[in-house]
């Protein structure tokens, strides 16, 4: 999955998206991301998103939540969990919200906290990505890659979620990989200017960033 195969590369995700858009395709699309056989790294902001009640104005699609919460769950053993200070800090508002009554007014906003934990990752992965190895960091999201290129701390391959599906057939041989994609066009959905609510591809990808 890089363009340098003498380094073994770590997939982390450090977004929901990547994981919202393959569960639209079904269970069997999220066993995908372990078909590349590398160690696989979410961050607990993920695992928080994935289990916590939506807010009234979050995506309430709550039979996909149901489904990634329970694919997280039974295949914890394969998955790296990444401690970020965003979801610590969550987590503790989240639990003086509840002592102090759970009043629906005052409850912490998860708005922007996946951007702030895109720090806390960088910073994680340099500490235990060792000089012959890469980091693959599925992101979709266009500011959030443009942040993540800026590093000179570690050696990064930024993908896209279509492009790792893509690759599934052309690299890893599953032929019905760009079924994939058409199915979470499908569930996906169009907006109320009747333009698909899925990510617009992006020219330049994957992208990679060495550490000098």
């Amino acid at each position: 999955m890089s363009g340098d195969v003498s380094r073994t590369p770590r997939l982390i995700i450090p977004d929901t998206s990547p994981l919202s858009l393959l569960s639209m395709a079904g269970r069997a699309a999220l066993d995908y991301l372990f078909v590349p056989g590398v160690e696989l790294w979410i961050t607990d902001m993920i695992e928080i998103e994935a289990t916590r009640d939506p807010d009234p104005g979050d995506d309430q699609r709550s039979a996909q939540r149901k489904l990634l919460a329970a694919w997280l769950a039974d295949n914890a053993h394969r998955i790296t969990v990444m401690e970020t200070n965003a979801g610590t800090e969550y987590r503790k508002a989240m639990t003086n919200w509840t002592m102090s009554g759970a009043h629906p007014d005052l409850k912490p906003s998860w708005t922007g906290r996946g951007d702030y934990s895109l720090v806390d990752v960088l910073a994680i992965a340099e500490t235990v990505v060792a000089e012959s190895e890469t980091a693959v960091m599925l992101v979709d999201d266009r500011r959030a890659r443009n942040a993540l290129r800026q590093t000179d701390y570690v050696n990064l391959d930024i993908l896209s979620t279509r492009s790792f599906v893509s690759m599934l057939e052309s690299e890893f041989g599953v032929k019905d990989a760009s079924d994939v994609w058409v199915a979470i066009a499908i569930a996906a959905g169009v907006n109320a200017l009747g333009k698909s609510r899925i990510p617009d591809p992006i020219a330049e990808d994957p992208v990679y960033v060495r550490k000098p």
